[in-house]
């Protein structure tokens, strides 16, 4: 594989200066669990938000106000989106977001009459409401329809809505951010690589779907074979073990 490859993921996490141990949290869609709060963070390129008409609120990457806001009508570039219990933010700054229902979205825009429609970065949502997701139609009323939690669908568009962030899963049919998961399939890149690990604090290991190995480390400046590299949600990680990953911004260059 290309190192630009490597880099551009590298530099995904490191522009808005994230921290190893808030990398993405995105994962196969077979394998949600419903009682998670935290979904993590998700590449999104290159894009842009626009403060809506009044000013937005700024929080930090738990969803939590941190007491600052931007004017409305401003705009910001963004590459990452962070999906929690309580909705869709996008980063703007280090540890600090905006809510998706308080800006316009634009990647590959498309407007209409109800809200920010664009093309979405995750192949599909998974249901994470132990109650089931609500389907909506593109101006954001409910119908009487319900997908079961657990229940996996692909997505097309998102739309933002003044009520929220919306995934279309359906012709003219929507789940709420806040009632799923989103996803990416991981891509796969086989190598034979010896890597060597930063210095300083223990290094974190994830599984192949991004997700923290709880009570598992690697020692840093400890030196490991790989013999794949995986994008997961547009983040690089090697394997250095079965179903154990160390992530590209904790690898010396």
């Amino acid at each position: 594989m290309k190192l630009l490859k490597k880099n551009l993921l590298k530099a995904t996490v490191l522009a808005l200066g994230i921290s190893a141990l808030a990398l993405p949290a995105t994962i196969n869609g077979n394998e949600a669990k419903a009682a998670d709060l935290q979904y993590g963070l998700t590449s999104i390129g290159n894009s842009i938000v626009t403060v809506k008409d009044n000013s937005a609120e700024l929080y930090n990457a738990l969803g939590q106000p941190i007491n600052q806001k931007l004017s409305e009508n401003s705009s910001w570039k963004t590459n990452l989106e962070n999906t929690i219990s309580n909705g869709n933010y996008f980063g703007v700054g280090k540890n600090e977001y905006l809510k998706a229902s308080d800006v316009n979205f634009l990647m590959n825009e498309g407007a209409s009459k109800y809200g920010q429609i664009s093309s979405t970065p995750y192949d599909g949502v998974v249901i994470t409401n132990l109650s089931g997701a609500t389907v909506y139609d593109a101006a954001g009323k409910a119908s009487t329809k319900i997908l079961p939690a657990g229940s996996a669908w692909k997505v097309g568009t998102q739309n933002n809505l003044p009520s929220g962030t919306y995934f279309q899963i359906g012709a003219n049919e929507y789940v709420k951010g806040n009632d799923v998961r989103v996803y990416q399939e991981t891509l796969v890149y086989p190598i034979k690589e010896d890597i060597t690990l930063r210095s300083g604090s223990p290094i974190t290991l994830y599984d192949k779907n991004g997700q923290v190995l709880n009570n598992k480390t690697l020692s840093p400046d400890s030196s490991w074979y790989s013999d794949e590299f995986a994008d997961i949600g547009h983040v690089g990680y090697y394997r250095v073990a079965n179903n154990e990953y160390v992530c590209i911004v904790d690898v010396q260059a």
